[in-house]
Parts: structure tokens; C-alpha cells; sequence
């Protein structure tokens, strides 16, 4: 990112990617929850593809005011909210649970386990659940974090996609396969 901005938006193929991914039925009925919100892209584009409800968390006022302002003109400002603060102070104050989550902080800001622990720790995770972290191909992630294992890892250029999906259900079926 150059003038100082960490604004990295998601680029639109990484983001078609992301949204193949999730097959036919794409978010249809999900509760999102966009993290590091950023221009709010992407939990715009699952609101637009039937998502039910989207929570963007996004630390800059004016890229807040900009999703605020995205969301009106797309007619989706009833099903998202806006919490503006940081990542890992917002998470801890959110209510619900959420089916689908992204995450794509700078790439210099690596906190996905503390800020998938406050996640797990507030619920926010749905049985189910399938979470999008982007990061940047340096950085390398674990294969569980706090209610999430790994399922996908996929590179576009410098930008890794990471997939978690909801622990939950793969204890049950890891029980029933005589497994771990």
C-alpha cells in the first residue's frame, strides 16, 4: 500500500474465488461478519448474494462512514451494521452468532489467534461456520484456531486464502469415523 494507507483492497478475483468457493446456494440466509472491514467489499457482495444480516468492524471513521454510505446506495442498510474500534476490542462486544466470516487485515498485522480466541470466547461462531482469512502468503497459519480447523489454502499471487470452518461439526464426525 503506498502514501502510508494500509488499505489493501481485496481484489476482485480473489474475491470471485472466495465466492465460488461457497458453491451454489452462496450465502444465501448467512449472518456475516466482516472483519478489518476495510471498504466493506466483501460482506457487501454476500448481502448482495442473499446474505441475511452483515456486521462490518472497521478501526477508520471515514471508511466507516463509506461502507455506511455503500450500504444505503445498495439498499442494504437495514441488514448492516457498522461497529466501528478495532478488531479485537469490537468482536468481544458483538451478539449472535455468525455463519460466515472474513478476516483480511494488513498484512503486517498478524493477530488471527487472539482475535479468533475472542471470537470463540463470544460465541460469535455458528455450527457450521466457514471463516475466509486472506493474509499474505508469508505468513503461515495453524491448522486450528480457536473453534476453527483448517479445511482450504489457496494462493492468487502474494495473497493467500486460508479456510476454516466451524470446529463443531468436525468433532461429531470425527467421534462417529472412530477418529481422533
Amino acid at each position: 500500500a503506498s502514501g502510508g494507507s494500509s488499505l489493501r483492497p481485496t481484489t476482485s478475483k480473489v474475491r470471485s474465488a472466495i465466492f465460488s468457493m461457497l458453491g451454489p446456494a452462496g450465502t444465501s440466509g448467512f449472518r456475516v461478519l466482516d472483519i478489518y472491514a476495510g471498504t466493506g467489499a466483501l460482506g457487501i457482495e454476500a448481502l448482495q448474494r442473499g446474505a441475511e444480516l452483515a456486521v462490518f468492524i472497521e478501526q477508520n471513521a471515514r471508511r466507516c462512514d463509506d461502507i455506511k454510505k455503500t450500504l444505503e446506495r445498495h439498499r442494504l442498510a437495514m441488514q448492516g451494521s457498522v461497529q466501528r474500534g478495532s478488531a479485537l476490542n469490537t468482536v468481544g462486544r458483538l451478539k449472535g452468532e455468525f455463519d460466515l466470516i472474513f478476516a483480511d487485515p494488513p498484512y503486517d498485522l498478524v493477530e488471527f489467534e487472539a482475535l479468533f480466541e475472542r471470537v470463540s470466547e463470544a460465541g460469535l461462531i455458528a455450527p457450521g461456520a466457514i471463516a475466509f482469512l486472506e493474509h499474505s502468503k508469508m505468513t503461515e497459519l495453524p491448522d486450528s484456531l480457536p473453534g476453527l480447523a483448517l479445511s482450504t489454502h489457496r494462493l492468487y499471487g502474494d495473497t493467500a486464502v486460508s479456510v476454516y470452518k466451524s470446529s463443531q461439526n468436525l468433532e461429531t464426525a470425527s467421534q462417529q469415523s472412530g477418529g481422533e
